[in-house]
């Protein structure tokens, strides 16, 4: 993926697996590295489901645990993989369900697991209970490379399936622009924005960003509607306990673009004080965050640091007490300056969030007769009367 730089070949693709005694499937996003003809090492992290719940069950009972990775899967199977659905629900259901019929699916050759019918190349194998291999530096979603080659289970490979003159498709991951984080991002914003207006019941909730260059995990902003002094901190609550693995988030109002940086830097420098507006939390998993540990001295914490693991910001970036006008022309101006930009068949514009002032709290009827006959050109009566 990076030549000069990544120390071994690895693929990115959906991992299906069962556990062993519910029989609960789960389909996640993970990665396989090659490590001989017939062995990968699993590139899964210790929070998600097929480690976290599957493979402590298979070890449990002293099994291996079976696992089918689907390469080619079509576009809706690897969104669904990759969204971190809640534990038990099918994400072949999910993708089903994207696609308005049921995912076909067929039996795997040699173990008791199912895969898309479509998939252009099957890898089946076993996940063993206990032998571990050391993995070699590789990038990843927070765009630098992992090196601190820690032991990782050891897929042994059963049998490879596909069909005639399949076509292998990458999913690239390292520094956005990147395959992994733009999938990671339309994932978390849908889980999130549904989380938190349906689950949380903050239909205040209007949008949600999570920025590429945050991984999708690393950086969230929700715009929103402020009904309630209380609203905004439910909210960064909320969203906070959605996953461990999110870091900063960022409430702002319903004017501010989310998507936008700059309108989050003005929220952020003139709409809140830290003192008072911004919460430290732990509990964090940093996943592959590199500033959560020391990677060549002490890459056993890179899980859960201890003694309380790592941190987030919860940071309300909404307007309390009352605001003067946005600082730009009321909008029937800034219309007619557009008109004439037309008439003169300027390059088209691409407006962005405000574009036109507006009123706040701190305007009153008297402040806008005095703007107005400003506008008209009266300053000087204006000012005298």
């Amino acid at each position: 993926e990076e030549p000069g730089f990544s120390c071994g070949i690895r693929f990115t693709a959906p991992f299906i697996t069962k556990d062993p005694v519910t029989g609960v499937r789960n389909t996640g996003m993970y990665s396989g590295h090659f490590r001989s003809e017939r062995t990968l090492i699993a590139g899964i992290a210790r929070t998600h489901h097929a480690m976290l719940y599957h493979h402590p069950s298979a070890a449990k009972r002293g099994e291996p645990l079976p696992v089918a990775i689907v390469l080619g899967a079509l576009p809706d199977i690897n969104y669904v993989s990759a969204a971190n659905l809640p534990y038990g629900v099918d994400e072949l259901g999910v993708a089903g369900a994207i696609r308005g019929r049921p995912v076909d699916l067929v039996l795997c050759k040699t173990i008791p697991l199912e895969v898309p019918a479509e998939a252009e190349i099957v890898i089946e194998g076993e996940i063993s209970a206990t032998e571990m291999a050391r993995g070699e530096p590789f990038s990843d979603y927070p765009g630098y490379l992992m090196t601190e080659r820690g032991l990782r289970p050891v897929i042994e490979v059963k049998a490879i399936t596909f069909r005639r003159e399949p076509i292998f498709t990458a999913i690239l991951v390292g520094l956005p622009p990147s395959e992994s984080n733009g999938i990671s991002r339309t994932c978390r914003e849908m889980m999130l924005y549904n989380f938190l207006k349906y689950s949380c019941n903050l239909p205040e909730v209007l949008e949600v960003c999570c920025p590429e260059m945050g991984g999708g995990w690393n950086w969230w902003v929700i715009r929103m509607a402020k009904s309630h002094p209380s609203k905004p901190k439910q909210a960064l609550q909320a969203a906070s306990g959605m996953d461990t693995t999110n870091k900063v988030i960022i409430v702002v109002d319903e004017d501010i673009d989310p998507k936008d940086p700059d309108m989050v830097m003005w929220a952020l420098s003139f709409a809140m004080q830290p003192h008072r507006d911004v919460q430290v939390i732990t509990g964090r998993s940093p996943l592959l965050d590199p500033s959560a540990y020391a990677l060549m001295t002490h890459p056993e914490e890179r899980f859960f640091p201890p003694p309380v693991g790592c941190g987030g910001l919860l940071i309300d970036a909404t307007r309390k007490g009352k605001y003067p006008p946005i600082g730009l022309p009321k909008r029937k101006f800034m219309e007619q300056a557009l008109e004439i930009w037309r008439e003169e068949r300027m390059p088209e514009l691409r407006l962005k969030t405000p574009w036109h002032g507006y009123a706040l709290d701190l305007w009153t009827a008297d402040d806008d007769a005095l703007a107005e006959r400003v506008a008209g050109g009266e300053y000087f009566p204006s000012r005298t009367n």
